[in-house]
């Protein structure tokens, strides 16, 4: 099962996030987007326990598909939870572990454990982009390290969200569908510019 996870303040209806899980249940393939609790004030413990409860119910491992905060809240997840029920996830525009924003303070820093990645990480994926404005693309480069993730750097991408130009998505789309297995989409998207770590 696919698990959706956003970052602060939510994705909205034009959001890749949002696109992505219409396509899935368009193909029939299983997906839960969960409503974390008070995105526009979020407490990682609140996220990280709704994420448990998910994983723990869910009859198949779930393949996590995160963006931003969101992040944040997976690898709080692996790290308090471990890698039980859960086969892989896709990082999307991580913000910086250093990132001084009040509201999110309580995600920070992220406890980035490379040994309690390892189960899933080969099946993992860290997505960003040279010019996000709140992570620097050597910033990606020493998260993918710290947890043990191959990563792929989008040129041009900004945050990978809406106003980005991140509204449909394919390159989110094959991974989401791959880890299903339900094939690929046949996306454009697939082959990007990519620095691997």
């Amino acid at each position: 099962m696919l698990v959706i996870v956003y970052g602060y303040e939510g994705s909205g209806p034009t959001h890749w996030q949002r696109w992505l899980e219409g396509e899935l249940q368009r193909r029939g393939v299983e997906a839960c987007f969960p409503e974390l609790p008070t995105p526009a004030a979020p407490r990682k413990d609140e996220w990280v326990e709704m994420l448990a409860r998910v994983v723990e119910a869910s009859p198949r491992p779930v393949s996590f598909v995160a963006h931003s905060l969101g992040c944040w809240a997976v690898d709080h997840f692996v790290k308090e939870h471990g890698t039980r029920n859960v086969r892989s996830a896709l990082l999307v525009a991580p913000p910086s572990p250093h990132l001084l924003f009040e509201a999110v303070e309580t995600f920070l820093p992220p406890p980035r454990d490379r040994a309690a990645w390892a189960p899933i990480a080969a099946r993992s994926l860290l997505v960003g982009s040279d010019n996000d404005d709140y992570t620097s693309a050597e910033e990606f480069a020493e998260i993918a390290e710290a947890l043990g993730l191959r990563l792929e750097l989008i040129p041009g991408a900004g945050h990978i969200n809406v106003d980005s130009g991140h509204g449909p998505w394919a390159f989110a789309l094959d991974w989401a569908l791959a880890e299903s297995g339900a094939g690929k989409a046949g996306g454009s998207l697939v082959k990007i510019g990519r620095a691997h770590v």
